[in-house]
């Protein structure tokens, strides 16, 4: 499981696949990073950490809302291929 937010650029990825993170937060509309720090990079059991560009915090190496987000991805995919469909 792997999540890397980097809200400079305004994208996310969730296993692999970039998201824009307009469109990520139609599905989780109250997750940020933490207040401060734009990036996070979680892979679950190898690294966690977020960063502001210059200070690191490293977080532990299991967080249970990374990995609900992560189980998530697949109705991402869906709520975006529906919200595709109805606007073209």
């Amino acid at each position: 499981m792997k999540l890397i937010h980097y809200g400079l650029d305004g994208n996310i990825q969730i296993n692999d696949n970039e998201y824009r993170f307009s469109d990520f937060l139609k599905l989780e509309p109250r997750y940020s990073a933490p207040h401060g720090f734009h990036t996070r990079v979680y892979e679950r059991g190898v690294k966690h950490y977020i960063t502001d560009g210059h200070n690191l915090l490293y977080l532990p190496s299991t967080d249970a809302e990374c990995d609900r987000i992560c189980n998530r991805e697949g109705e991402l995919a869906r709520l975006l291929q529906r919200f595709n469909a109805e606007n073209d």
